[in-house]
């Protein structure tokens, strides 16, 4: 709703006084008024009605006009274009009345909804002109149909050494004649009545080359538009395109990586420096066949870089296949993998089953949860991935295989390694490049713009228009986040769907976050009592600023928290002996 409701003036029927109806009127400045029983709107008064019979008798109820238009404030205003009424009163969902607007008000509405469209089509239209002419490479120059200059843009100031304000108003014969040109495209497009293409000189000693377009209407030119470019830059621009072709053999493996960076990463959320050599990794590693271990807490990512790993190899138009080894059971785990023949065991497909490990031939396996994976399937994977080849349960053909194994999982393999609990040897072939994803915790830096990316994420996906208060961010980034990205965006789309209100405030947040922000408070307060009241509020204030350099970036970002100068933050770090470790 674009307009504001008149919620002040109004006739209650329960409170019939004649004059004081007759005062609201006229401070209302309008002959009707709705009238309202119990919060919903029962008619329209006017006040001629009211007024022509002062003796009457007549109830208040009995003189309201009851059939009348009452609109939802939902409703498209153009549904009321020319109603007879004098006002519109509006109700909301629960058809309580919310107030009304003039219908001179809603015929206004009418004409602004109808035309705002165009009207912002036609100043962004000439905004995107204005943009494109002020960053114009080449030089424009626009003149009326007299040869009069109405306007130059940047890259003509540049590029000709002259300045607009010497030159807008004044007619392209003056200027060739006082030498600021050589001759003029525009001149001469004006005698020939077509488009001309010229050399030009310049003060400054450059040449350049003009070409002066008409702009015709009924047969006469109204314009000239001019694009000037100096030859002598792009002459320059040669030479210097000749070197980049000298070099683009040495780069090649530096733009392939940097492309790389780029693709399918829209669901990777990167600010710490950890995550950034991590996304370096990933990306270089991709190019190569080389196996993967990825290891990190439940919910930290370690499916998103596979795919990263997957989306930028050379495999990347191949398959992209994933096995959850801890949730499948062991009895069916061997033949998901590896598949089997027909008539292999009692309750199989008659006609067999390829095995993931088949199906991901040419592409990539992802062993999500390997550190679960059965003793007795570790030997036969570790044969798959020495001889590149399987075989199926009940079969004795040996299957090549072409595949790139990447495995993932939060379980500590070297100590289940020295417990016997998984195989030497398969570690070792799978370590291969290993990386380790630090838990949300460790890398604070990443938890706001991961709030913000899922907020936008769920928004776009229910159709919301979301927003979160800092306050109830700061309570995000303090949380601990034991189920890290995971937890984190579980949180986040169960606020957007059930918070009430557009703006998330702390008050929403889930009472286990609310309560850790006010733990890590009390644990800075928690001094004891055998300080002295200065030595208690030295010690407060030596922990509140470790606990607030420990969600910061820098001292500015400190003093913003803290509400301190930057100097007044250094002092206190200095008096404390606190060292500078931002995340």
């Amino acid at each position: 709703m674009s307009f504001i409701l008149e919620k002040k003036y109004f006739v209650n029927v329960s409170e019939y006084d004649k004059a004081k109806i007759i005062d609201t009127f006229r401070l209302a400045c309008t002959a009707e008024l709705p009238v309202v029983q119990s919060d919903k709107v029962i008619g329209i008064l006017n006040l001629f009605d009211l007024i022509k019979e002062p003796n009457s008798d007549r109830k208040l109820d009995e003189i309201i006009k009851r059939d009348i238009i009452i609109a939802s404030q939902n409703d498209d205003i153009l549904n009321y274009k020319g109603m007879s009424q004098e006002i519109l009163p509006f109700v909301d969902e629960t058809e309580s009345y919310i107030g009304y607007i003039k219908s001179e008000l809603v015929e206004k509405q009418i004409l602004i909804q109808k035309y705002s469209g165009d009207i912002q089509y036609y100043k962004d239209l000439q905004q995107e002109y204005q943009t494109i002419f002020d960053s114009s490479y080449d030089g424009i120059t626009i003149t009326d149909g007299e040869g009069i200059t109405l306007r130059i843009n940047p890259a003509c100031e540049r590029i000709k050494g002259v300045r607009s304000e010497d030159v807008v108003g004044r007619h392209l014969q003056e200027l060739v004649d006082q030498g600021i040109y050589s001759e003029s495209a525009t001149v001469k497009v004006l005698e020939k009545k077509a488009q001309v293409t010229i050399l030009q000189k310049v003060p400054s000693g450059k040449e350049i080359i003009t070409t002066g377009t008409p702009i015709f209407k009924d047969g006469e030119i109204i314009r000239v538009v001019t694009n000037s470019r100096d030859i002598t830059e792009l002459n320059k621009l040669k030479r210097e395109l000749s070197e980049v072709h000298e070099l683009a053999e040495k780069y090649q493996s530096e733009l392939k990586l940097l492309r790389s960076e780029q693709i399918k990463t829209k669901d990777i959320v990167v600010r710490s420096s950890e995550m950034k050599k991590i996304m370096t990794l990933a990306n270089r590693v991709a190019s190569v066949d080389s196996t993967v271990l990825i290891q990190g807490e439940s919910g930290v990512g370690k499916g998103v870089i596979s795919k990263l790993i997957h989306s930028n190899s050379k495999r990347k138009t191949g398959p992209f296949i994933k096995i959850d080894c801890g949730s499948i059971p062991e009895a069916l785990l061997e033949s998901e993998l590896f598949g089997y023949e027909k008539g292999a065991f009692t309750g199989a497909n008659r006609e067999g089953k390829v095995g993931i490990i088949e199906l991901a031939n040419g592409g990539t396996l992802f062993l999500d949860e390997i550190g679960e994976l059965p003793l007795n399937l570790q030997v036969k994977l570790l044969r798959t991935l020495q001889d590149h080849e399987i075989c199926r349960i009940g079969g004795d053909r040996p299957i090549p295989v072409d595949i790139r194994v990447i495995a993932a999982t939060n379980r500590n393999m070297e100590k289940m390694v020295k417990e016997k609990a998984f195989r030497e040897d398969l570690y070792y072939r799978l370590n291969v490049v290993p990386i380790f994803i630090p838990p949300l915790r460790d890398r604070k830096e990443d938890i706001q713009p991961l709030i913000m990316n899922s907020i936008d994420k769920f928004n776009s996906k229910y159709n919301f228009h979301k927003r979160i208060e800092l306050k109830a961010v700061e309570a995000l980034i303090q949380y601990d986040w034991p189920g890290n990205i995971r937890e984190l965006e579980n949180i986040i789309e169960r606020l957007v769907v059930v918070t009430n209100s557009e703006s998330i405030a702390i008050q929403d947040l889930p009472n286990s976050i609310v309560e850790a922000k006010r733990s890590r408070t009390e644990k800075i307060l928690d001094v004891g009592e055998s300080l002295s009241f200065r030595e208690t509020m030295s010690e407060c204030e030596k922990r509140l600023l470790v606990a607030v350099m420990e969600n910061a970036r820098s001292i500015k970002e400190m003093a913003n928290i803290l509400n301190l100068d930057r100097s007044n933050v250094r002092k206190k770090l200095k008096k404390h002996g606190i060292e500078k470790g931002f995340n």
